[in-house]
């Protein structure tokens, strides 16, 4: 795909913007490059550019618009099974899950699914972040056993090439935790989010951002794990283990922060039942 030096220093810097979080001037840059005579090869990049910036900015109408046209520039230029082409249903994917549209989502994720299988050795760590992808859609809309065997899928191909404590393995077993919980598994639940924990602060540094969106599953999980330990001593009539059961909770989160090496003491969490733990997905 050749394109003029103009073109492409300004597409460079368009994606600068979007990178540092600047999706306003990122737009204005693609918007002024999307020029009617512009070849299908710089239109495919440029509508895929405006797509994100509007995605990113709530604007979900707009964004899907371009999202479209992109795919259907892909499906003309490459053909309806290329690499490229699940990149762009990937993006409509994400956006149709937004809206609340999960079995739409999930229909797309699988033909992604299907079309990077397709070209990629079966090892290829981004079928790994497609099957993720596609678990999130699942899991959104409530298919927890399909979700959790994509996950699992997920989780085996990137234990295979980056071994256990990676980012992705961390971010498969917080997303398997999840499904614990909404299951009501909520033990084995804290299991999986006490892993995560620790493969994701090894991996990333346990200040990052995405460590601490993990370590809070984790938290979140145990107060869950907690409630449903009281709920069950009261239920049998046994006040005397309520203690039991705090402290029993107490001991497994402290035990998560040792395993991660956090620091020490750790930070005060309000727990609100009302939020749950995260649930991560990849972006394409």
């Amino acid at each position: 795909m050749q394109l003029d030096e103009h073109f492409q220093r300004r597409l460079n810097e368009a994606r600068m913007f979007f990178a540092e979080g600047k999706a306003l001037a990122a737009e204005k840059i693609y918007r002024d490059l999307l020029k009617p005579d512009l070849p299908a090869g710089g239109r495919v990049l440029v509508l895929d550019g405006l797509g994100r910036c509007l995605h990113i900015q709530g604007r979900l109408e707009e964004a899907e618009t371009f999202f479209r046209e992109s795919l259907r520039f892909l499906e003309e230029l490459f053909g309806p099974n290329h690499i490229h082409v699940a990149g762009g249903l990937q993006n409509l994917a994400r956006l149709r899950s937004e809206r609340g549209e999960c079995e739409e989502a999930a229909t797309l994720g699988e033909r992604a699914l299907d079309i990077l299988k397709q070209n990629l050795p079966a090892d290829d760590l981004r079928i790994a972040d497609a099957l993720l992808n596609l678990s999130s859609h699942q899991y959104t809309a409530k298919k927890y056993d399909a979700a959790e065997a994509n996950l699992k899928m997920a989780l085996h191909l990137w234990e295979a090439k980056e071994g256990r404590r990676c980012f992705g393995v961390s971010t498969c077993l917080n997303n398997l935790g999840r499904i614990c919980e909404e299951r009501g598994e909520t033990r084995q639940g804290v299991l999986y989010h006490q892993e995560a924990v620790g493969g994701g602060g090894n991996t990333l540094g346990f200040a990052h951002s995405r460590h601490l969106f993990i370590e809070e599953a984790l938290l979140n999980g145990a107060a869950l794990d907690n409630d449903r330990l009281i709920a069950e001593v009261v239920r049998r009539g046994d006040g005397s283990q309520v203690l039991g059961a705090y402290h029993q909770t107490i001991a497994g989160i402290f035990g998560a922060v040792v395993i991660a090496k956090a620091p020490w003491p750790p930070p005060v969490r309000e727990y609100r039942p009302e939020r749950k733990s995260p649930y991560h997905t990849c972006r394409w």
